[in-house]
C-alpha cells in the first residue's frame, strides 16, 4: 500500500513539475509552489524511511 502510495505521488508530482512553471511564476504561486515541492519531498522521504529506502539529499 506504501509502495503504491509512493509511485502515485511522485507520479503526480512529475506531473504538476513539468506542468507548471516554479521560478518564472508570479511571487505568490512561485511561493506556493516552492512549498508544496517542500512538503512532498519531506512526505516522499519518509515514505521512502517506512519502506526502508534511503532518500537521497537532492537530486
Amino acid at each position: 500500500m506504501v509502495a503504491r502510495y509512493v509511485i502515485s505521488l511522485a507520479t503526480a508530482f512529475n506531473k504538476f513539475y513539468h506542468d507548471c512553471s516554479i521560478l518564472q511564476a508570479d511571487e505568490k504561486e512561485k511561493m506556493a509552489r516552492m512549498f508544496l515541492v517542500d512538503i512532498v519531498q519531506k512526505v516522499l522521504c519518509e515514505a521512502c524511511g517506512l519502506l526502508g529506502m534511503e532518500c537521497p539529499e537532492e537530486i
